[in-house]
């Protein structure tokens, strides 16, 4: 950013208070600092600017003015946006049309579609609930009335083409300066900022809401936030529970394979862990097949020649291990641990010296940090047989939800 604060990535332009704010609202809910400007010029740091001319019921030379005094505020922004009304209603190509001027921008996009309203662009009109606009009561809005539903027909200084969201790419292409573009869901919308992408500069956007909540999702998308779960237990209700929340949307798991432990082949399992996290996944790390597997303990040991102590030191001491190495690689928003020996372990492992509790989440499963060591997130323990099945989902959903950073 310039010293000066004018330059901003996204600038967009409305010409009415609540339509500024609907415009911004998204950006803002994904971490960005967004202000509404009511004058020019704005000189506050900011990641996103969105200026007010409140021109929608001036007339058209009186509002196309307004747009362009704006000057340096729009200045360098990638994404440059005309926020209008989903309805059509206002100076829609007077303002736009002092905008590119302003601007340079050689193409334009028009697509006022805000389809969580009921309001869809078909074949080049704009469609309320599937009915035209000028068919509507917004055509007989007291100040700024609606007399068509033709988009085309408010751009009488341009030669306007109709696209769809799958003709858009090659039209922008082939240079064509200004596309109405055709649309009836989120999706629809995410294609058309996917296609102003491609082009060497990103054109004059303009739409309503549904438009800009489209931008706001390819800048900030929402993160999931990640638990690293790492169950040692062999309990029924340990398995039930990993077996329940494994098969949520989101999830991954990651089973040990404790003959791998004991001979030393376990080079792929931090990948595994790090490859769910990179999808964006939650992701669980167990040692338990089946229910089955805890009666075939003594097999293991004999197998391996090793006592049932032995055999559970080194699976913790490996899980410890495993499990500091997964945090340093790609740290998660949390840990739960699950099992006595296996907490102990990883507290070990971080070098941890004491734990801070904080509080308790799904009844049996309280939550702190560890003290003395680099790991600083959310630690959540769970004894082995504690909870119900739900309780690891419990948990998921705690994370995802409530738990802050």
């Amino acid at each position: 950013m310039k010293e000066n604060n004018l330059y901003r990535d996204v600038v967009v332009v409305a010409d009415d208070f609540t339509g500024a704010n609907d415009a911004g609202v998204s950006l803002a809910l994904r971490g960005k600092k967004v202000c509404v400007a009511f004058h020019t010029p704005f000189s506050k740091s900011v990641d996103a600017l969105v200026i007010n001319t409140d021109s929608r019921a001036l007339r058209a030379s009186e509002a196309a003015e307004k747009i362009a005094q704006l000057g340096a505020d729009i200045a360098g922004a990638r994404w440059l946006i005309k926020k209008i009304d989903s309805t059509l209603r206002g100076n829609v190509g007077a303002e736009t049309a002092a905008l590119q001027a302003l601007s340079g921008k050689r193409q334009i996009i028009i697509a006022p579609a805000y389809p969580a309203a009921g309001r869809t662009t078909q074949h080049g009109k704009c469609l309320v609930n599937g009915i035209p606009v000028n068919e509507t009561e917004f055509a007989s809005d007291p100040k700024t009335p609606v007399p068509a539903a033709d988009i085309a027909e408010l751009f009488t200084s341009h030669v306007a083409r109709t696209a769809t969201v799958n003709t858009l790419q090659n039209a922008l292409a082939q240079g064509t300066e200004l596309l109405i573009v055709d649309a009836a869901s989120d999706d629809d919308l995410d294609a058309i900022i996917a296609a102003a992408l491609t082009c060497a500069e990103t054109p004059l956007l303009v739409g309503s809401a549904g438009l800009c909540d489209a931008l706001a999702r390819h800048l900030a998308p929402v993160r999931r936030k990640q638990l690293l779960a790492v169950v040692g237990s062999m309990s029924e209700i340990a398995q039930s529970q990993i077996a329940l929340a494994a098969g949520a949307p989101g999830v991954s798991s990651v089973f040990i394979d404790v003959n791998d432990v004991l001979t030393g082949v376990t080079a792929g399992y931090l990948t595994q862990i790090t490859q769910a996290f990179k999808a964006g996944n939650h992701c669980i790390v167990h040692t338990c097949p089946d229910q089955a597997a805890r009666h075939q303990v003594g097999i293991l040991c004999q197998k391996h020649q090793v006592t049932r102590a032995q055999l559970g030191e080194r699976i913790c001491s490996f899980l410890g291990e495993l499990t500091r190495q997964a945090l340093e690689a790609r740290a998660p928003d949390a840990l739960y641990v699950s099992g006595g020996d296996v907490a102990m372990a990883v507290a070990s492992a971080l070098g941890a010296q004491g734990f801070e509790i904080t509080g308790r989440v799904a009844q049996c499963v309280p939550y702190g940090k560890f003290l003395g060591c680099a790991w600083l997130r959310p630690v959540m323990t769970k004894a082995g047989g504690f909870g119900k099945k739900e309780t690891l989902l419990e948990v998921l959903h705690f994370i995802e939800e409530r738990l802050s950073d």
